[in-house]
């Protein structure tokens, strides 16, 4: 199992990431195990196959630990120390989406946006990473809402390095994401959380910088496509009339 830490040039390391695949990528495609900022990395910077590092400018072994310098980055892939645990999926996208917040900066952090209820319109950005943001009507809240829907300590909200989650806390009128009722489940952007009659929207420009684009619809057939296929066919009715006046004429 290999060890990768992403230190951006000046700044303090992001939490390590532990990969046990047996080739992985580092690059800004969406197929990178360690995404890194488009701008800053190929699509396919580097590729770890085993114990090996490969670049378009070289390749060697990773021995104890090798640094490669991919734009402004720099990434260290080193062995995992003993008895360490394979990280989830979420932690590599999470350590996306705090790479992206950095290269996007200010207004790059999540937030929640409260669209019907007491004081709505209204917005409040998340804490940092391992914090939590406590919604209900009691004292015991950091965004109070006066409100008989929701109880008094209603549900959290946990920003942490494996991304950004909603957990309900034994409310009485239930949390729903997205229509759908819920206990804890992750948050992505444009999700529709529902406290009671309490409704937010959450937002995270990061998370929606990374997503793939939307394949575009089909378009339309285009107007002159339709003029010529009427064209067809009324040149085909004209044709076949003047053939049966044709036959007529024959056998009269």
């Amino acid at each position: 199992m290999l060890r990768v830490e992403v230190r951006e040039e000046g700044q303090p390391a992001l939490p390590a990431v532990d990969i046990d695949d047996a080739s992985f990528v580092i690059g800004s495609g969406p197929g990178a195990r360690i995404r890194l900022p488009a701008g800053h990395a190929l699509a396919e910077h580097a590729r770890i196959t085993g114990t090996r590092w490969r670049t378009a400018e070289g390749e060697g072994d990773i021995g104890d630990g090798v640094t490669l310098e991919v734009g402004s980055y720099r990434v260290r892939v080193a062995p995992a120390p003993a008895g360490a645990a394979p990280s989830p999926p979420q932690r590599t996208e999470s350590l996306a989406r705090e790479l992206m917040r950095s290269l996007l900066g200010d207004g790059a952090a999540p937030a929640l946006e409260l669209l019907h209820g007491p004081g709505a319109p209204s917005r409040r950005t998340l804490p940092p990473p391992e914090s939590t943001l406590v919604i209900g009507r009691g004292d015991e809240a950091n965004w109070i809402i006066i409100d008989e829907d929701l109880s008094r300590v209603h549900a959290e909200i946990r920003r942490g390095w494996d991304g950004t989650r909603i957990v309900d806390r034994g409310s009485k009128n239930g949390t729903k994401l997205d229509g759908t009722r819920i206990t804890d489940a992750p948050l992505h952007d444009g999700a529709t959380i529902e406290l009671g009659n309490i409704v937010f929207r959450f937002h995270d420009p990061a998370d929606r910088r990374l997503r793939p684009p939307t394949a575009p619809a089909a378009p339309a057939l285009a107007p002159a496509h339709r003029t010529s296929k009427a064209s067809f066919y009324a040149a085909l009715a004209i044709g076949l009339a003047a053939l049966a006046g044709l036959a007529w004429v024959l056998s009269a």
